[in-house]
């Protein structure tokens, strides 16, 4: 009969794609698989025997499949899989394997096989209840098991948000083994890993191409994360995923998608210094008996700070609709819109000197901003994606997004200047006597097309992905300026409320371009059982123009291009038996640096070097707890680096110096998932350190060590409504440098760990009551340091509490 694939189908499909490529072949083992549905054990069968296995959809869904137990080879480890099941494995005599019912009275119609492989629908992490991801593609552009993937992959679940109270992306990364979250202002964040800025930034796999650079910079930091499904992290070098970038990683936000069934949530919460928030998520069924289907979230927050003045509010809107226009093709369109309205709002922050060289120590509570300054951003992003499977299991997908940034910003309040030592003086104004408005646009277009799917070569299954992508940025940032008042009498004694200017000149007005085209593929070659070896590239052509148009009259122009730069990718898998898995991988450095200039205005030449990765990777207790060990090390040329000479360029901005001969060594190790009945845990330590031909440390404001857990764990017997946890923080020492009256002064942040506590406790199985006690000592700590000289506290001791009801 003819096949129908309707959405059931695809979820089985996605299944069995998932097991296909999650199982180590090794012909030679034993098979032992659990208990598990049907199309994943097929799956398993399949890619560990390297047999194809036909069967239609409608046979294998719903199915439980029965604990195979040392089978010796396929053939009887699908029979023992199917026992109960009310089929039966038939194999004719040219070899072919399929499926059809037991036979009954009468004669049976045979059923027109459909051949099992390998689709790209990653499974949701949403409803696991899981600390773990079974997969990712962000590594390769192919679905992989965390255990085949040979670079570190950090994944932080739907479950670790919500236990944890994590409501943005930089609370998800600050709980990312590996990842340092440094605080830049009010509503900005730097993030880093393995010693360099991480800056690149996905939507489902499709790169979002940042136009960085001054106040005309595109904040993902502030990205609220309730439409995410989990945010997974690529650490290292990214050879195949992105265009140019640093060898840090990438960042790849997997949105909530619709679900065949009616399903809903409303959340509300209350916190520390004012704060109220509440969520709506809603999804199911539109039309079509399920072909059709939508999702809608919205989030709404208004929050005081433990910082004087300071106060903002956030909405959040985002809904999504997916269709199945044929039996192996799916679209999907949809938007989120992100409100931001902040006051009191800060560009750089505290000053760390005092004039004659020692530390300034402010309360915690200082805000450094007037009280009249203000910050107001709209994200709003457009989405869609059109994706067709064919019989082989090739699939093609065609994905396209528009992103709208509009930031509007009144930025005035204590410079990060030296503090007097003698009367406490300080500069004011975002300038010295001066406050600045800010009007920033950045749009960005984006497509991707790519194919993917396996192929026969020398009788053995490998598979291949290939694709283009193309993006443009375009941003422009109109900056006008108002004399205010030029000095704060005594920084420990303001009111944060200086006069405020009347009249706002125009200045100067930043207009910046990027284009970006890729041109990528890769292949996983299965030469033997326990072998993979994954071979790949891209190929890039990169343009970036930045033109200054000053009110005095004066253009000034910089441009950077680079074409047909091609970055090879390598990496190899080794399979050690059924759980664990060596590997290695390497890659080429490349990043243009567009935005880095030397005292004398001159651009620095491109970051470039090789990263390579060493490691092992086991998965434990069938899928649920994944743990790794990384070595890594990356040899860099060209680095950029602030000249703490004091020099600065020709406009007053920041000078960089190219640091030679950078080397970064370092181990990280991580667990995550389940590692006994109900207790789940995420943990991770880094040590990375980075240094340059004459030994000296660099990126000296990043810990070399890092250690991270986020653990929940759910009470037995009478006790299991009750779920208990908390998450902790500990860190090494940093500093930074600064040049005072001809001496290099360090500001030293020392090692601290940051204890947060959870507990849940479910009332029905629809209704659940939760609170997050963050910084449970209330430690005073630096949670951010050297941007623009100042230093940035760590919030004190607060909590959130929430009710989320399902229906």
């Amino acid at each position: 009969m003819p096949f129908s694939f309707d959405f059931r189908a695809r979820l089985v499909a996605g299944a069995l794609g998932a097991s296909l490529i999650a199982a180590p072949a090794a012909a030679q083992q034993r098979y032992d698989l659990p208990a598990a549905p049907l199309a994943d054990t097929l799956s398993r069968i399949s890619l560990m025997s390297g047999r194809s296995i036909s069967a239609s959809a409608e046979l294998v869904s719903g199915k439980q499949a029965a604990a195979v137990r040392a089978a010796p080879d396929a053939e009887t480890a699908a029979r023992q899989a199917l026992a109960g099941t009310g089929l039966e494995l038939v194999i004719t005599p040219a070899g072919v394997w399929s499926l059809r019912p037991l036979p009954a009275a009468g004669p049976v119609a045979a059923l027109e096989p459909v051949l099992v492989t390998a689709g790209n629908a990653i499974e949701p992490s949403e409803g696991t209840g899981s600390y773990t991801q079974a997969e990712s593609g962000s590594a390769t552009r192919m679905r992989l098991s965390l255990r085949e993937t040979p670079q570190s992959v950090s994944v932080i679940t739907r479950q670790q948000m919500d236990d944890q109270g994590i409501v943005n992306v930089a609370q998800a990364l600050e709980q990312t083994p590996g990842i340092i979250v440094n605080r830049d202002n009010s509503e900005g964040y730097s993030f880093y890993s393995r010693g360099f800025q991480l800056e690149s930034f996905q939507f489902d796999g499709l790169p979002s191409l940042s136009s960085d650079g001054g106040n005309v910079r595109d904040n993902y930091s502030i990205t609220n994360s309730v439409v995410y499904d989990r945010i997974e992290v690529l650490k290292g070098a990214t050879g195949l995923v992105n265009g140019a970038g640093y060898p840090s990683g990438v960042v790849n936000f997997i949105r909530k998608r619709p679900t065949q069934d009616f399903q809903g949530s409303i959340t509300g919460g209350i916190g520390s210094w004012d704060r109220y928030r509440s969520e709506l998520d809603l999804s199911g069924p539109l039309a079509a008996q399920g072909k059709v289907r939508g999702r809608v979230v919205a989030a709404a927050e208004k929050r005081g700070s433990y910082m004087d003045y300071a106060r903002g509010k956030e909405n959040l809107a985002y809904g999504i609709i997916e269709a199945d226009l044929g039996p192996r093709t799916t679209a999907s369109i949809g938007v989120d819109h992100q409100q931001n309205r902040n006051k009191a709002t800060s560009n750089t922050h505290l000053p760390a000197f005092y004039s004659d060289g020692t530390p300034v120590r402010f309360p915690r509570s200082t805000n450094p901003a007037d009280k009249w300054s203000w910050r107001n951003q709209d994200t709003t992003r457009l989405f869609a994606d059109l994706r067709h499977t064919l019989d082989s299991g090739w699939q093609f997908k065609l994905a396209a997004a528009h992103r709208n940034y509009r930031s509007r910003e009144l930025i005035s309040g204590m410079s990060s200047a030296l503090v007097d030592a003698r009367s406490h003086s300080v500069g004011h104004g975002y300038y010295p006597g001066g406050a600045a408005r800010f009007d920033t646009d950045t749009r960005e277009n984006s497509v991707d097309f790519q194919a993917s799917g396996p192929y026969t070569l020398f009788g053995r299954q490998h598979e291949l992905v290939i694709g283009y992508n193309a993006a443009r940025n375009h941003a422009q940032s109109n900056r006008h300026d108002g004399e205010t008042d030029a000095l704060i009498d005594n920084a420990f004694r303001w009111n944060n409320d200086a006069a405020k200017p009347g009249v706002y000149e125009w200045w100067l007005t930043q207009n910046m371009l990027v284009n970006q085209k890729i041109l990528y593929g890769a292949t996983v070659l299965r030469p033997a059982d326990r072998y993979a070896i994954i071979l790949g590239g891209r190929l890039s052509n990169y343009a970036w123009n930045q033109n200054l148009a000053f009110a005095n009259g004066r253009l000034v122009n910089y441009a950077s291009e680079v074409r047909r730069k091609f970055i090879p990718y390598a990496g190899l898998t080794y399979d050690l038996d059924s759980q664990h898995t060596v590997y290695a991988s390497y890659t080429d450095v490349f990043k243009p640096q567009a935005y880095s200039f030397d005292a004398n205005d001159r651009q620095l030449d491109p970051l470039t070097g090789k990263s390579m990765e060493l490691g092992a990777k086991g998965e434990y207790l069938d899928g649920k707890l994944n743990a790794s060990i990384a070595l890594f090390q990356l040899k860099q040329d060209n680095m950029a680096e602030l000249d703490t000479s004091g020099a600065r360029r020709p406009n007053g901005d920041e000078a960089y110096v190219a640091v030679q001969g950078v080397t970064t060594r370092g181990v990280e190790l991580e667990v995550s998932g389940e590692i006994s009945r109900g207790w789940q845990v995420h943990a991770g330590y880094t040590y990375s350190r980075s240094r340059d031909r004459d030994g000296r440390r660099v990126s000296t404001t990043q810990p070399e060590q890092v250690f991270k857990l986020a653990t929940t764990y759910r009470l037995p017997g009478d006790w299991h409504r009750l779920t208990v946890g908390g998450n902790l923080l500990w860190q090494g020492n940093t500093y930074f440098t600064q040049a005072i009256e001809g001496k290099d002064r360090r500001f030293i942040q020392d090692s601290y760990a940051i204890l947060g506590l959870m507990a849940a406790y479910d009332v029905s199985k629809d209704l659940r009551l939760s609170v997050n006690l963050n910084n449970v000592f209330d430690k005073a700590y630096y949670s951010g340091i050297g941007t623009y000289n100042s230093v940035y506290y760590g919030a004190p001791r607060n909590v959130l509490a929430q009710a989320r009801y399902r229906f």
